[in-house]
């Protein structure tokens, strides 16, 4: 299998995980998502870095580290004001 359909897996693997969450703390730390998915650090800031698939929030963050969800995920779960303070700020987030 090669590098690109490996990344495409465990990108799906990421998604399933924010997806497959009924809380309402839907952004997440690196390790958080790693230990969710039992994927190597490395390799989740790998594939949450490199597809257009993830967002990292500007504003929030737990003990000082990023946060992340999935895009869906935001549009799914994201209050109201979010997304049009997002839309204003030309950001996700």
């Amino acid at each position: 299998m090669d590098d690109q359909s490996n990344i495409e897996k465990t990108k799906q693997q990421i998604i399933v995980f924010f997806e497959g969450r009924s809380d309402e703390d839907y952004w997440k730390t690196i390790d958080e998502i790693s230990r969710g998915t039992k994927i190597a650090r490395d390799v989740v800031v790998k594939v949450i870095k490199g597809t257009g698939d993830f967002v990292r929030s500007s504003y929030r963050s737990k003990g000082g580290e990023p946060v992340f969800t999935s895009r869906t995920n935001f549009r799914q779960k994201a209050p109201f004001v979010d997304k049009i303070i997002g839309a204003f700020k030309n950001r996700i987030d």
